[in-house]
């Protein structure tokens, strides 16, 4: 029996490509000979979260390709270990399959950072730049709910019945200005219509222990790609001190701290990162 994921897909926005793991959603935007910028998501948000960064960055002329994780928005949620390989493949994957050969500027957002990070270093050749926004360095201090939710059999129980609900009424903590956050949850909320994302998200929560975080920041920092580092000032997710830690093993990064701002600063003070970006990708060639 299809999916209904699958009888919507011609109504859908944005294109689809399929990968080894299924089908991946993405977008293109901005001129074919421009420059590749990659934009990489967080750990439950679709590509919307770009919303008010790849249409700036393809009007000054970057080729802006912007997609979903497995297991979130509208791409595929395959059963799989949703660890840290998975994404980078994934990334090193869809880039082939389009036909992007360029070395890309690599912007990861929360998760997407080590993915970010990880798919530079692992994959010479794909990246020209990397660009961290509040990327995952340390995993926060979990309260004794999200214990509970990532528990063998009760987290599994409660996901299944109260996941959308979780994951809906999670993404507040992201956000320092309300009205930002209730203008971002319209494009937060279709993905949910499909099911599968609580799953992908649990799973990969539970594994995120494994990620050598440090060492593949680590890696990033030795190597000699530019860096750029965004991190709002009132970060309640992966609070802003966290920032001091990373740029020790990131000694050559830009660094940009982002007053007014929590975890989403691309979108809580979207024309402050825009900018900082395209001067930072202007000078990356």
């Amino acid at each position: 029996m299809r999916r209904q994921i699958e009888i919507d897909r011609g109504s859908l926005p944005g294109s689809y490509v399929r990968l080894g793991r299924g089908y991946v959603h993405y977008e293109i935007s901005g001129p074919e000979s421009g420059p590749l910028v990659v934009l990489v998501p967080g750990l439950s948000v679709p590509y919307s979260t770009w919303d008010r960064n790849a249409p700036a960055l393809a009007s000054r002329g970057f080729r802006v390709l912007r997609y979903d994780h497995f297991g979130r928005g509208f791409s595929d949620r395959p059963r799989a270990a949703y660890g840290i390989e998975l994404f980078v493949e994934q990334l090193a994957e869809l880039l082939a399959a389009l036909g992007l050969a360029e070395p890309a500027a690599v912007v990861g957002l929360s998760m997407g950072g080590p993915v970010a990070a990880a798919a530079a270093t692992r994959h010479p050749g794909l990246a020209r730049a990397v660009a961290l926004i509040d990327p995952l360095f340390e995993w926060p201090e979990l309260g004794r709910v999200a214990r509970l939710a990532l528990s063998p059999l009760i987290g599994d129980a409660i996901m299944a019945v109260y996941g959308d609900k979780i994951l809906a009424a999670g993404q507040r903590g992201d956000f320092f200005d309300e009205a930002s956050f209730r203008e971002f949850i319209p494009r937060y909320l279709p993905q949910l219509r499909y099911g599968g994302i609580g799953r992908a998200v649990l799973a990969t929560m539970r594994g995120i222990d494994d990620w050598p975080l440090a060492r593949i920041f680590e890696d990033l920092g030795r190597s000699s790609l530019p860096i750029l580092l965004f991190w709002g000032r009132e970060d309640a997710t992966l609070p802003f001190e966290q920032s001091g830690r990373l740029l020790r093993l990131l000694p050559r990064a830009e660094f940009r701290c982002v007053e007014g701002a929590g975890h989403v600063p691309h979108w809580e003070k979207a024309d402050e990162v825009n900018a900082a970006l395209l001067d930072f990708l202007a000078r990356c060639g």
